[in-house]
């Protein structure tokens, strides 16, 4: 029933959607997925990356998402201890009202 309402903010009441990424360089015990929407998992550093137990290898994409819902929940992210090796990048949209001109 929350996810109705949300069309209908979106919809209805100007809301938008944005596009965002957010860069993790380390080891993510409890990384939010709060209020993201679709986010994918990009492994753009040297290293193996392990998210809900599946081995990410460079160049390698993890897709998290329920398209057109918003996430909630928290998921481990296991990287090497090497930070200057690692970069994951977290692609995901949200929704934002939309501003008068």
């Amino acid at each position: 029933m929350s996810h109705l309402i949300d069309y209908i903010k979106v919809y209805l009441f100007g809301y938008q959607t944005t596009v965002h990424a957010h860069t993790i360089k380390q080891t993510e015990d409890n990384y939010s997925l709060e209020g993201k929407i679709a986010p994918r998992f990009h492994n753009e550093g040297e290293t193996d990356v392990i998210i809900l137990n599946i081995t990410v290898k460079p160049g390698e994409m993890f897709n998290c998402s329920a398209n057109t819902f918003f996430m909630q929940g928290n998921i481990n992210i296991i990287m090497s201890d090497d930070r200057d090796k690692n970069k994951l990048v977290c692609i995901y949209n949200s929704l934002q009202e939309k501003k008068d001109c």
